[in-house]
């Protein structure tokens, strides 16, 4: 969603992807943060691994989250060592393996909103991209990210999926890992 959404409202931020490339390369992050994530945790419910595809067990939810942290981490490699895409495209890349790892490490403890981190991190994302790249045209965006961030952590406490402090909790983690990262380093 996110690389769609500036692809089309911010394409200077995704230099040098262009209109010719971007198919492909959506193809190959596809495949890469969806595709074989869900593949990995469809082996390990299949061997058992893991009762339920929905995680709710804490202890559960480490083992698939370290293998997405893992495959996001060979996308930053990928892109950014050996494809050479611009600095923007790795700090994002990077700043959401960024945000897996530490919620990751946070499950080692307490149960956080992986959904919640999620939608806020696009939304820092795309805030501190609209704060480097002022010709961007991300206002409507925002909003409409905002408002889906605030849907998504309604159901995640409607469907009694996580207390409003594991949701709270991944939000401030996602929006500040990725804001301060993009905002900083790209």
């Amino acid at each position: 969603m996110l690389l769609v959404v500036l692809f089309v409202f911010s394409p200077n931020a995704l230099r040098p992807i262009t209109s010719a490339n971007f198919l492909p390369f959506l193809g190959v992050v596809f495949a890469l943060t969806f595709f074989i994530p869900a593949l990995s945790v469809g082996m390990l419910k299949m061997t058992s691994t893991i009762t339920s595809f929905k995680l709710e067990d804490r202890k559960e939810r480490i083992l698939p989250f370290i293998f997405i942290s893992l495959y996001y981490a060979l996308a930053v490699y990928m892109f950014g060592y050996q494809l050479g895409l611009g600095q923007t495209m790795v700090i994002l890349f990077g700043t959401i393996t960024a945000v897996v790892v530490l919620v990751t490490i946070v499950t080692l403890f307490y149960k956080v909103s992986v959904h919640s981190a999620g939608m806020w991190g696009v939304l820092g994302s795309m805030i501190a991209i609209q704060h480097k790249y002022p010709d961007s045209l991300l206002f409507w965006p925002i909003i409409i990210t905002l408002l889906l961030a605030g849907i998504v952590n309604s159901a995640r406490l409607y469907l009694s999926a996580h207390s409003s402090t594991q949701v709270n909790l991944g939000a401030f983690l996602g929006f500040l890992v990725c804001f301060i990262s993009v905002y900083l380093f790209s």
